[in-house]
């Protein structure tokens, strides 16, 4: 890391930002000789005298290099900067709008439209694709249904922003008879239509103490029943879906047995993924993206690795899409890639 932040010189900045790029695009240490040919008509340096600019920059904590080559490749604090002075006007190839367009449609199930998302997220940036429906206990109660299924379980059916279906097991005390459901559907819909699941326990609790002696004792219990267990429907981090993982495989510098594991244990492991999701997603806004940066995700296992998230908006949510890829990812092709995926998500969920 930089021992101090530090101005840098014109010439510094073109050597920086040309041995990121070429070191992005072939993966090798950069030499001072393949630097001079790229800046040979832009800087006119000798290998020499770029040299000496490398050694200033080594110095300064942006380049570092392996102890078997004398070319240099870039710390974390390198392709922060890197990444900083790449401009915001980068547009999307008419390729990869196309293909975002065509797998991108509207679907009944937004979790299918998510899934979608996150592959051609991965498809496109040769890295993990990740997307996350919003925080349940964000979204709005659009509908609710109570459906007798057994003589001893009720099902919650709750539909809130956008078609998000969920559903909850309700254990009763006896038979739930059909005049009795409809009764209860009719109340909890009265009551929590328009109210986000976060508010919906806190209310239910309150009608069902306005209620006791004016409704059925049968009613009165399931109602008891649902308030117990309706924190669970908006407990969980919002549901995560992965694609891509076997794209880590292009790139030799994560591509070894045992970072596979590490690397796979944490895609498949929801709880950590989504905890280091949640800590990033409260910095997003509309049209901003959030770039973490090997040590910056202060996580052991993504010390080589780099995040892109975009957000995109629910009529009363938000949620996130994104991919995961080794720092040496094309930043200037897969940021608009991320951007535009989550401005078509934010597209297709107000169209419903």
């Amino acid at each position: 890391m930089p021992r101090r932040i530090q101005v840098l010189t014109e010439r510094q900045r073109c050597v920086l930002q040309t041995l990121v790029h070429l070191y992005i695009r072939t993966g090798q240490p950069v030499s001072s000789r393949l630097i001079a040919r790229h800046l040979r008509r832009r800087l006119n340096l000798s290998p020499a005298s770029i040299r000496n600019v490398m050694a200033e920059l080594e110095e300064m904590g942006y380049l570092t290099h392996p102890h078997t080559s004398a070319g240099r490749i870039p710390t974390d604090s390198g392709y922060r900067t890197y990444v900083n002075s790449l401009p915001n006007t980068y547009e999307l190839s008419t390729a990869d709008r196309k293909a975002i367009q065509h797998s991108l449609q509207t679907r009944e199930s937004w979790d299918a439209l998510l899934q979608d998302a996150s592959r051609v997220l991965s498809t496109l940036s040769s890295a993990v694709g990740i997307s996350r429906l919003p925080t349940l206990e964000q979204l709005h109660v659009h509908r609710v249904e109570l459906v007798p299924i057994s003589s001893s379980y009720s099902l919650l059916v709750v539909i809130v922003d956008s078609k998000i279906v969920r559903t909850l097991l309700i254990p009763t005390a006896e038979p739930l008879r059909p005049e009795y459901a409809e009764s209860a559907t009719q109340l909890l819909n009265q009551h929590l239509c328009g109210r986000s699941l976060s508010e919906a326990t806190k209310v239910l609790a309150t009608v069902v103490r306005t209620l006791e002696g004016s409704v059925s004792p049968a009613v009165l219990d399931i109602l008891r029943r649902l308030t117990d267990r309706l924190p669970a429907l908006s407990q969980p981090s919002g549901r995560l879906f992965v694609s891509g993982t076997a794209q880590l495989f292009r790139y030799p510098e994560v591509a070894s047995a045992e970072r596979m594991r590490a690397i796979t244990a944490l895609v498949e492991e929801d709880s950590v993924l989504n905890q280091l999701l949640e800590r990033y997603e409260r910095s997003l806004c509309p049209e901003s993206l959030f770039i973490g940066i090997g040590r910056e995700l202060q996580l052991s296992v993504l010390q080589d690795y780099a995040i892109i998230l975009g957000q995109y908006r629910t009529a009363s949510a938000r949620g996130v899409v994104g991919i995961l890829g080794p720092k040496r990812m094309p930043y200037s092709k897969v940021i608009p890639i991320v951007r535009w995926v989550a401005q078509r998500v934010s597209e297709l969920w107000s169209q419903t």
